[in-house]
């Protein structure tokens, strides 16, 4: 609900924006604009999230064992059958994304590679609980928030470094921005999804003590090296991303926000990365 009311203020805001400075031609272009936002929001969330991870999708018969584990739970807990991508990042992330007609996984390459049948299907239960639970939509949403603010403020830089192409400029613009936006999307992201997100999906996990157990046989492979999750780490690889291009750097954004397996597998990292 929070985000769903911070989409609907910013877009009247924007709206009240455009028609008030606008008149003439660029009224029509903004007109148009606004038409287009409407649309995105409307019926292609995820697909603009999977835009800005760079995720590709994925045929049976490239992963079977991501596509078999992603039918079984799928069944098992009475919810469709996802879309299964794939991105190249940095963390051990998956992402559940849920849009006006599917249902997406999306997994980090390496994730996918390293991982067993098993641990895939401890992966895609986790995730596809929360479809089940009805709560994919707030994360898909609040992942949406974020990612549109992202879009908005690289695109006006992109057009900055087209006219002053200067890579000093450009790594120091990069870096000036990312410092003080990462801060910013990880309050509003943690405004948006709320305290109680976390521990209401740790509450439904345990309702199921085998996948549950899965699970906790999966942190412990995560929890084995904790050094991409310690905050100075985090600011490394944050300052890393501004010598690569804009869609490592949205990647790097997405990544970093808090996400459920910092919870679930080692809470104190949790609030440390925060």
């Amino acid at each position: 609900m929070r985000a769903t009311i911070f989409i609907l203020l910013g877009f009247i805001i924007l709206s009240l924006f455009l028609w008030i400075i606008l008149s003439g031609a660029l009224f029509i272009v903004g007109f148009l604009f606004l038409l287009s936002l409407a649309i995105v929001i409307v019926g292609y969330q995820d697909t603009f999230i999977l835009f800005l991870l760079g995720a590709r999708e994925l045929r049976a018969s490239d992963e079977r064992a991501y596509f078999e584990a992603a039918s079984q739970e799928s069944y098992k807990l009475a919810v469709p059958m996802p879309r299964l991508y794939f991105y190249d990042g940095t963390l051990e992330r998956g992402f559940i994304l849920q849009g006006w007609k599917n249902v997406s996984i999306v997994l980090n390459k390496d994730l996918l590679e390293q991982s067993t049948i098993e641990e895939l299907r401890a992966i895609c239960f986790e995730l596809l609980l929360q479809v089940k639970k009805g709560m994919a939509p707030k994360r898909t949403k609040s992942m949406f928030v974020l990612g549109l603010i992202t879009f908005f403020v690289r695109l006006p830089l992109s057009l900055i470094f087209a006219l002053i192409p200067f890579q000093e400029f450009k790594r120091a613009t990069n870096w000036f921005a990312s410092f003080f936006l990462h801060p910013l999307l990880q309050f509003l992201f943690n405004v948006l999804m709320g305290k109680g997100y976390y521990k209401k999906l740790t509450q439904f996990i345990g309702e199921f003590p085998e996948e549950k157990s899965m699970l906790e046989r999966l942190g412990q492979k995560f929890r084995k090296q904790g050094s991409y999750y310690s905050l100075s780490s985090r600011k490394l690889l944050e300052l890393s991303s501004v010598h690569k291009s804009p869609q490592y750097q949205n990647i790097t954004l997405l990544e970093f926000l808090p996400h459920e397996w910092d919870y679930l597998f080692g809470h104190g990292e949790l609030k440390r990365a925060e």
